[in-house]
């Protein structure tokens, strides 16, 4: 998929603090089957999804600072991500990390958070990531790949707010190309979350290239962020299908629709 030019949108947020506990789920590790998997050919560790290469780092120093005695953090952070130098593309074609999206300066509305949320995070800028409500299915030839579109909310400071922030002072910046935005629900999520849904997305498209090795380790971290995030099930019941172990796979589709029966109405 090509990339095109991002139209970015900035809003006033106005969330609630704090989110639901989530309900305790058993761990995934009996469902697991390393023997049947090859070790990856790549990178799969969660540790690499917020990682400030040095190149961002040096546009942070050098760069960034020179606008933050003007428009102060915040707004200086917001202004380059949406339509200052960096001159950022929204392109789907892979997740990518905070780092790897930098370098390219293009990525689906989830790396193009998480590249900002980096930044957020190196400027103890007070973040709170947001989740769409529903999925997004797109088709790539003969297969088909579902996504989760993402948001991010930037406070103060931490040294400006050190006890409470003000939700409705929230600004939100939205990747999503400008004609997808109208409409969109969101629900705040922690940052395990984000990165289990980053570490299913490279299972998701490892998988569609055949990498099914690769897949596997992605999913398994994936699982590893917190065994509450079922989209990741899901994953590992297509790798083991994809692997030729239908009664693994069954086993792995039973224990998602014990935690969700939804799931399995039609």
């Amino acid at each position: 998929m090509k990339s095109r030019p991002m139209r970015t949108t900035i809003v006033l947020a106005f969330l609630l603090a704090g989110c639901a506990q989530a309900p305790v789920i058993p761990t995934a590790d009996d469902l697991l089957h390393d023997e049947l998997f090859a070790p990856p050919s790549e990178d799969t560790s969660a540790k690499q999804v917020f990682r400030m290469s040095e190149p961002m780092q040096r546009y942070l120093r050098d760069q960034l600072a020179r606008e933050f005695r003007v428009k102060g953090v915040r707004e200086a952070l917001i202004d380059a991500m949406t339509e200052g130098s960096l001159r950022l593309q929204y392109d789907a074609t892979m997740t990518r990390t905070a780092a790897q999206a930098f370098d390219v300066r293009a990525g689906n509305c989830l790396s193009l958070a998480i590249m900002t949320a980096a930044f957020a995070k190196a400027l103890r800028v007070n973040l709170h990531c947001n989740i769409a409500d529903g999925d997004t299915w797109s088709r790539s030839g003969t297969s088909i790949s579902l996504t989760r579109t993402s948001t991010l909310s930037l406070a103060r400071r931490s040294a400006d707010a050190p006890t409470r922030y003000d939700a409705a002072a929230l600004m939100t910046i939205d990747f999503l190309p400008g004609n997808e935005i109208a409409g969109l629900r969101t629900h705040e999520a922690d940052e395990a979350t984000v990165v289990a849904t980053f570490l299913n997305n490279r299972a998701a498209e490892a998988l569609v290239t055949g990498r099914v090795d690769d897949s596997y380790r992605w999913v398994r971290e994936a699982l590893s962020q917190g065994s509450a995030f079922m989209g990741a099930y899901n994953a590992l019941g297509v790798v083991y299908l994809r692997r030729g172990e239908p009664a693994l796979a069954e086993t792995v589709f039973r224990r998602v629709l014990s935690r969700e029966p939804r799931c399995g109405r039609g």
